[in-house]
């Protein structure tokens, strides 16, 4: 018994789990959200019963837009959309429609949007808890009262619509209206600011069942012109240009297609052996070296002339102390040049010493401390420039800073110039006195 209470148990809270989860992913809307949508928009101001006077019987409509026209055959009032032909060329047929003012359209269709939008959003509506039963009972009087004012401004772009096509599409919105939203509306179901719209609303519903207009209105379709009947043309065949085109694009695919396995399958099948790049390195490598041996096996080197000629050659007699003086002299002469440049750059180096002389003077000379054996670790393997950048890298170095601190040691600084400025005006002063005092 213990078990199945666990089971039991197990089973509620998988249960409630699920609930939770599908209240926090399931896209909703609490009772306090749609009332302050209410608030903020149909809400905010009562609707305007005389906006909707076109609505009523009829003997209260304003004249149409324009005249009826002639009979023309039809079973129902008004002319098709179309082009009649006249004897003095074409002439436009319209159905007389009863026109939607600025000054009306300001308000409603704002009106229109606002209620759709609550109608989008209360059929999202989630319930809670905390919702009582006044809460649900004031929401379905703002849901009819939305499909009511929706229902009456559609009604309202039906009647101003001047084509079957504009006419049937806000049919079909009022039908869906009907069947949705208003499905069971009361007048004591709806906000006391709303109640007086269902009586025009009844009217307008009535004069619409009895209108054979609004039972062919999306069954008929306009008569059309000659420029849509070319446009519609060029466009069907434009159509099928492009169905024709991607069936051979298609075709072109299937065909690259089979051709790729077939290629792909013909190399699979080929006993080809391909050498990876480290066996034909090596076959290169004793490529080589066969045909190195083959050189030395035929003597195409001419290696037995080259040993019977140094066999031949006295090389004692290069061995020659007389004529390699001048070299010898040349060598000393260039040790005692290495020396001298040594010992200059001895001296050089020496100024960069701190203990001795201006410490500051030192550290301004402190590139030229580099200079200091800089003949000794020289490798006389590399090639010349890089040589000369070696040595004269470190000496351009010192000369600059020596060439520096001369120029800053030449140019007096400021206690100096302003003495010898004064110096300048006393002698001045001395000169004109001796001149104007003495005899």
């Amino acid at each position: 018994m213990s078990a199945w209470r666990h089971i039991g148990w197990a089973i509620a809270a998988l249960l409630c789990i699920g609930a939770a989860h599908a209240q926090v992913t399931r896209p909703g809307y609490s009772s306090a959200k749609l009332g302050d949508l209410w608030g903020r928009t149909l809400g905010s101001a009562a609707p305007q019963l005389d906006l909707y006077r076109a609505l009523a019987p009829a003997g209260d409509l304003p004249d149409p837009a324009a005249a009826p026209a002639p009979d023309l055959g039809i079973p129902f009032g008004g002319t098709v959309l179309g082009e009649t032909a006249t004897g003095g060329g074409t002439q436009q047929r319209v159905f007389p429609v009863l026109p939607l003012p600025s000054a009306d359209a300001a308000v409603l269709m704002p009106r229109l949007a606002w209620s759709e939008m609550y109608l989008a959003r209360y059929r999202a509506f989630t319930p809670f808890s905390t919702d009582t039963a006044d809460d649900l009972a004031r929401l379905t009087e703002r849901q009819y009262a939305a499909g009511l004012e929706a229902w009456l401004i559609t009604a309202r772009l039906y009647f101003a619509a001047r084509d079957l096509p504009g006419k049937c599409a806000r049919l079909t919105r009022l039908r869906e209206i009907s069947a949705g939203p208003l499905s069971g509306i009361a007048a004591d179901r709806l906000p006391p600011a709303w109640r007086d719209l269902l009586s025009v609303r009844d009217a307008a519903q009535a004069r619409l069942e009895d209108g054979a207009l609004a039972a062919l209105v999306c069954a008929i379709q306009p008569v059309r012109g000659r420029a849509e009947t070319v446009r519609l043309v060029e466009t069907r065949v434009r159509e099928k240009i492009v169905a024709e085109v991607r069936a051979k694009v298609s075709d072109t695919l299937v065909l690259l297609d089979a051709s790729a396995e077939t290629f792909t399958d013909l190399v699979n099948r080929m006993d080809v052996t391909i050498a990876s790049a480290a066996i034909i390195e090596l076959e290169r490598v004793l490529g080589n070296a066969a045909a190195n041996m083959v050189l030395v096996r035929d003597d195409q080197l001419n290696a037995a002339q080259t040993l019977q000629t140094l066999a031949a050659t006295d090389l004692s007699s290069l061995n020659k102390p007389a004529e390699l003086a001048e070299f010898a002299e040349g060598r000393a002469r260039m040790d005692a040049v290495t020396g001298q440049i040594g010992a200059v750059l001895a001296e050089l180096a020496h100024l960069a010493d701190p203990n001795d002389g201006d410490p500051a003077l030192a550290g301004e000379l402190a590139p030229c401390a580099a200079l200091q054996g800089l003949y000794d670790g020289l490798d006389m393997s590399r090639d010349s420039g890089a040589l000369t950048a070696q040595v004269s890298g470190p000496y351009t170095a010192c000369l600059n800073a020596a060439l520096g601190a001369v120029g800053r040691m030449q140019t007096p600084d400021a206690d100096t110039a302003l003495i010898a400025e004064l110096a300048r005006h006393v002698r001045q002063i001395s000169e004109t006195h001796l001149a104007t005092v003495s005899p």
